[in-house]
């Protein structure tokens, strides 16, 4: 993943985020953006299957098998 465009955030936005990444040490920020970007896609018509496990694997990173995995 490239740079992260945080500073671009409205900073309501930034501040609730940093706030949220305080209380939930597991997350990142990373996480963060791709769990909302690929949200983002899949709720406006994106129907990838690469983009469906990346958003799961933002919310549930240690259920979801790695590829080809069997749990």
């Amino acid at each position: 993943m490239g740079v992260l465009m945080t500073d671009d955030l409205p900073e309501e936005i930034s501040e609730r985020l940093q706030s949220f990444l305080v209380r939930r040490p597991s997350w990142t920020q990373a996480r963060v953006m791709q769990n909302a970007l690929s949200l983002f896609l899949l709720q406006n018509g994106v129907n990838d299957r690469a983009v469906t496990r990346m958003y799961l694997e933002s919310m549930f990173p240690e259920s979801v098998p790695e590829k080809g995995g069997v749990q």
